[in-house]
């Protein structure tokens, strides 16, 4: 390995979401007119508690298996995840050797408040002004009670990437997490404003998806030369369980600063 330079960064930061839970297989049927799902029994739990579907499982099981074969063997040196039930367990079938899991809070899902564990069309029942100002702009939106996703970004920052700066300094870290969170970790960590973000969400590109067990990997170590930057300037975006050479390859972080033109167009 190259010579280290001087940094209070991490040298290589890896984010995984959760396998398919019992949510989503609930919402995905409900968007196909499938509401069945919804039972009373479902409704009365808090979304932390929704666990793994044996599809999630199987995912979990192909994320890991990726990332033995692909990054430092499997071996990290901080693991974290999120204390939700189906984080927490894709975290365990990942099967990382020798992995000791952190579990922390503030990586858990966007808290949608009034709006958890409903369908689409029930929120557009209940809560038609709330829902109207969601298509205003989804990015600042906050559910009644709940959160934004600019709240879940400051939570990630403040939370999951100043712990991982702090403790993981010119090493290597995997944080297992949700959808909802590894936006803000793209935001982040690519310096994505929110109109680019919302424009990426608009335009559903398959090269920016985040499937169940997604893997984010972000690196200072330049995959062609292996030379280590200063910033964090490579990443990669892999769905294990459906791999695609087209779309997993590294592409390279541009860490933009704006004239004051640029500004006022």
């Amino acid at each position: 390995m190259p010579k280290l330079i001087s940094n209070h960064r991490p040298l290589e930061l890896v984010f995984v979401r959760h396998g398919e839970s019992e949510g989503n297989v609930a919402v995905k049927a409900a968007e196909n007119g499938d509401p069945s799902f919804f039972t009373e029994e479902f409704r009365k739990r808090h979304s932390s508690t929704w666990d793994l579907s044996p599809k999630g499982i199987e995912q979990a099981k192909a994320a890991g298996k990726w990332l033995r074969e692909n990054i430092n063997g499997g071996i990290f040196d901080g693991y974290y995840a999120s204390t939700y039930r189906r984080a927490k367990r894709t975290a365990g079938f990942l099967d990382l050797p020798g992995a000791l899991w952190n579990l922390r809070d503030y990586i858990r899902e966007h808290d949608w408040g009034n709006l958890d564990v409903m369908t689409d069309e029930e929120r557009h029942h209940k809560y038609p002004d709330a829902m109207d100002k969601r298509e205003i702009n989804p990015f600042y939106f906050a559910a009644p009670g709940g959160e934004s996703l600019a709240d879940v970004l400051i939570r990630a920052r403040v939370g999951i990437l100043a712990t991982l700066y702090r403790k993981l300094v010119n090493r290597r870290g995997i944080v297992v997490t949700h959808g909802n969170m590894m936006w803000p970790i793209r935001i982040i960590m690519e310096g994505i404003l929110p109109e680019e973000y919302l424009s990426l969400k608009k335009n559903k590109d398959p090269q920016d998806k985040i499937n169940n067990c997604q893997i984010l990997q972000y690196a200072r170590i330049n995959p062609k030369t292996g030379k280590i930057s200063e910033k964090f300037s490579w990443f990669r975006s892999v769905c294990p369980w459906k791999l695609n050479p087209e779309t997993d390859t590294w592409r390279p972080i541009i860490h933009h600063k704006y004239t004051n033109q640029e500004l006022i167009k």
